[in-house]
């Protein structure tokens, strides 16, 4: 089976910042760095990142550079965002839902650095 990464280039060093939604009294940046993208929310509450590019998306899945994974909801396939710190290092999307579900089941890496991935 083939599973392929929609997001090109799905690492966010060479993306442009993405900055998420916050609500009043809060504020967020957003800036490239070498890691990735690197957000700081202030406030207290939650904020909302919108992923870049998402037409025909059925989820997306976010990887941050501890390893960690945040993983869109809804249709628009946002993530909440809390206050703090949190560099985001790829993005991948992926055109069945479906899939998300069989590679955390199988314990395989939701996000992928290779544009294709083979299993």
């Amino acid at each position: 089976m083939r599973i392929r990464n929609l997001y090109n280039p799905p690492t966010m060093k060479d993306r442009a910042p993405v900055k998420p939604w916050t609500p009043s009294g809060m504020t967020a940046e957003a800036k490239t760095t070498g890691e990735g993208c690197e957000i700081t929310v202030t406030g207290s509450g939650v904020s909302w990142l919108y992923p870049p590019e998402q037409d025909g998306l059925a989820k997306v899945v976010w990887e941050r550079a501890d390893g960690g994974t945040m993983i869109g909801i809804d249709d628009n396939n946002t993530v909440a965002i809390f206050p703090g710190v949190t560099v985001l290092a790829r993005l991948c999307g992926y055109e069945d839902a479906i899939l998300v579900t069989m590679l955390k089941t199988a314990n395989l890496p939701l996000v992928f650095a290779a544009a294709d991935h083979p299993y």
